[in-house]
């Protein structure tokens, strides 16, 4: 792993999105050695939210890394749940409804024996956020760190990470959403039943049949066999909603980005991307509103870490960006030794730590306000590399030295890359 992450280091991955209506993705014991690179990872996948787009990609590089979605011919069901028609094709294997809205072929299981013993427990992670929060690119990134040989296919699997999108288990496809009024996010429109029991399954080292939903056609294609891997990501908008899912999971993250910092992402990706007004925008999150706070926001109160970011005190488009640790959680606590305030330019920044309860968990904060000099960055990133503690990393001045290699990456400056 530590080979990979140095390798993964001297890249700048950049991922390029499909177009999708993604509102447009004892174990313990076992599992901890591979958590506790985590920071690291997320270190590295950091600027993949500012940025899905960044230069110096080789061709060679990009292929493996696409955004992989379902292809080939897409076809409805044209079946909608709940309804007559559909209940009548419902059949239920080993105690597991299968929803004909799945396309689910006949005599297919939900759960099959696994090609081959992976030879330890799959670290399970769970990454919830709304959509066009970066999620998808984000994870994209890390899996870039851990295996750039990425296989041709709907779910992007590594040699040693598969990141599956939740997506897969909406219930309907885009067509039944509309016969049901239901929004994605509604939990209606979600077979937890299915997403748990699979994710238990592949933690124990079996292989599954997994939903598929293609973003491009708006259908649900017929299910993928999927094997278990070293580390599964399952991200999306619920991997921390339902208790089951929840139970499987080694780690939740939760992705926070508050109102106006979300308004103004899509604004200007949806501006410049699809061509909306402002007005568009602001009415698209505030349709989603009610459903987003009901059942996707509930999930940061159950998450270990929460990615907070916030508007600047000096104002937007400057960031407030908090990195929250439930005490006791399964992240590696990183502290810093004392405030700091750095100076030299427009409008410097402040980082801070501090403890608080957080939704009746004890949580400590590490905040970053404002951006750093990029004139004097080596040196400013040096001055907060010696105030951190928990980095866990290999050489003294291995966080400047990453940074710094990616010095021209939108988010760079601020706390998002921190």
């Amino acid at each position: 792993l530590d080979s990979r992450l140095a390798r993964a280091r001297s890249f700048d991955f950049s991922i390029d999105r499909a177009p999708t209506d993604r509102s447009r993705s004892g174990s313990m014991a076992r599992s901890h050695s591979l958590l506790l690179p985590l920071a690291a990872l997320v270190f590295l996948g950091q600027r993949a939210f500012i940025a899905p787009r960044t230069p110096g990609l080789r061709s060679s590089d990009a292929r493996h890394l696409v955004a992989l979605r379902a292809g080939g011919n897409s076809v409805s069901t044209g079946l909608t749940w709940p309804s007559p028609e559909a209940e009548a094709k419902l059949r239920e294997v080993d105690g597991i409804k299968l929803y004909p809205t799945h396309a689910w072929t006949d005599q297919m299981k939900p759960i099959v024996p696994a090609f081959k013993d992976i030879g330890a427990t799959p670290v399970v992670i769970g990454v919830a956020a709304d959509s066009g929060c970066g999620k998808s690119t984000f994870l994209r990134r890390i899996l870039g760190a851990l295996g750039t040989e990425v296989s041709s296919g709907h779910t992007a699997i590594g040699d040693m990470m598969t990141v599956v999108c939740l997506d897969d288990y909406h219930t309907n496809d885009r067509a039944g959403r509309k016969a049901t009024g239901l929004t994605a996010l509604d939990a209606r429109e979600n077979d937890f039943a299915l997403m748990g029991a699979q994710i238990e399954a592949l933690k124990n080292g079996q292989a599954v049949y997994k939903p598929i939903y293609n973003h491009d056609s708006g259908f649900k294609d017929p299910p993928e066999l999927l094997q278990p891997n070293k580390v599964m990501v399952f991200e999306g908008l619920h991997p921390i909603y339902d208790e089951k899912a929840r139970s499987q999971l080694d780690l939740g993250i939760y992705i926070d980005i508050v109102n106006d910092v979300k308004f103004a992402w899509k604004v200007q990706r949806d501006v410049q991307e699809r061509g909306w007004t402002e007005q568009q925008v602001r009415d698209d999150i505030n349709k989603r509103l009610p459903d987003f706070s009901k059942y996707v926001d509930p999930q940061k109160a159950n998450a270990d870490v929460i990615l907070r970011y916030e508007p600047s005190d000096q104002g937007l488009p400057y960031l407030k960006v908090k990195l929250i640790q439930k005490k006791g959680g399964a992240f590696p606590m990183i502290k810093l030794k004392k405030d700091l305030t750095l100076k030299g330019s427009k409008p410097g920044a402040t980082l801070k730590m501090y403890d608080q309860d957080w939704y009746g968990n004890d949580v400590t904060v590490v905040e970053m306000d404002g951006e750093i000099d990029m004139d004097n960055m080596e040196a400013q990133l040096k001055m907060i590399e010696e105030n951190m503690e928990g980095l866990n990393a290999k050489s003294k001045g291995e966080l400047t030295e990453a940074m710094l290699k990616l010095k021209s990456s939108p988010g760079s400056q601020n706390g998002t890359g921190l």
